[in-house]
């Protein structure tokens, strides 16, 4: 039986690879820079056509497409390479289902990652730019994978239930991903969409952007501390925000926008999800000492936390909508 004490017998392997699993994340975003996936989907398959259209050299991109070969992005036979399904669906850039945008916050938050120490030690976050920053930052960088989620919640909902959203309130609109979904199917919607001004004109242009700017009113400021009118809204959008917070203050915040929903209307909060022991998955744990990097209170919450702030709110019927979302959802419904 292998001993615990002296490691005989025991491979250190896992502990390898997860120390190294930074690398794992650099090869993705070199190969992204290097417009490695374009190249491939435009046709290019050996190490020279790829190495002369990416301005490199034929050693580093070699190097390169073998490691993705292993990270399973890429399939090889002989000397060609090909694009295999995830990246084709999410790297290259101009497919409806690119994520370029995760890729560049890997990039801007890598640095922070290294002062994780740190921050457990002192308790204090990084984020001294103040939460409008950090938060405009998050919200642009993952503009594609929440706005992909949006799109399967509303493909997700019965056509009954969205024929009687008229209007919605996106609360912390982010970059109005979520409600993006929502303006492009529900031709006849309002959207008031609060956030902080930094953030807010993200949010405008990607409505112009899409020509659903008309469907819009922007209300710039800490939605924190608004005071939102009572039973005027049949949908409220809470997009990743609430673990931005501090647990009292997601509390609040529920139960603000429980009361500015309409009777039978729906709260639709997005977040990465530990399990009630905390013990995983790993993804939602991971986004927790993010939190714990940039925000003085955030975390990623549990289910049951969220389900007992609606419950107490005044809300019922909390259920998660999963499906291709990279974390889940949580829908429910006012009394």
């Amino acid at each position: 039986m292998p001993s615990s004490k002296d490691g005989r017998g025991v491979s250190a392997r896992p502990v390898v690879e997860d120390l190294w699993a930074g690398w794992k994340a650099q090869a993705l975003v070199a190969a992204v820079d290097l417009d490695i996936f374009r190249h491939l989907a435009s046709g290019k398959r050996s190490v020279g056509e790829i190495a002369a259209a990416a301005h490199a050299t034929p050693r580093g991109i070699r190097g390169l497409l073998d490691t993705l070969v292993a990270m399973r992005y890429l399939g090889k036979r002989g000397d060609r390479y090909n694009l295999r399904p995830l990246a084709d669906i999410f790297l290259v850039p101009g497919r409806p289902s690119y994520i370029g945008s995760a890729v560049a916050l890997t990039r801007s938050l890598w640095s922070d990652w290294a002062r994780l120490a740190d921050v457990v030690r002192s308790g204090r976050s990084l984020g001294s730019a103040g939460i409008e920053t950090v938060h405009a930052q998050l919200a642009e960088g993952l503009f594609e994978l929440n706005h992909r989620t949006a799109c399967w919640a509303v493909e997700a909902l019965p056509a009954s239930r969205l024929r009687s959203i008229r209007r919605i309130l996106d609360l912390a609109a982010d970059t109005g991903a979520w409600s993006l979904a929502f303006a492009k199917t529900l031709r006849e919607v309002h959207v008031t969409a609060i956030d902080f001004p930094a953030t807010l004109r993200i949010t405008r242009r990607q409505a112009s952007r899409r020509g659903l700017a008309r469907h819009y009113k922007f209300l710039p400021g800490d939605f924190r501390k608004m005071v939102f009118s009572p039973e005027a809204f049949d949908l409220v959008i809470l997009g990743h925000s609430l673990h931005a917070l501090g647990p009292s203050d997601a509390g609040e915040l529920i139960r603000k926008t429980a009361t500015a929903l309409k009777p039978d209307g729906l709260l639709l909060a997005a977040g990465f999800f530990p399990n009630d022991v905390r013990t995983g998955p790993l993804l939602p744990l991971l986004f927790g000492l993010n939190m714990l990097l940039h925000t003085p209170e955030g975390d990623a919450f549990t289910l049951r936390q969220y389900r007992n702030w609606m419950r107490e709110a005044g809300l019922q019927g909390a259920r998660t909508l999963s499906g291709v979302a990279v974390s889940p959802l949580i829908l429910a419904r006012k009394k």
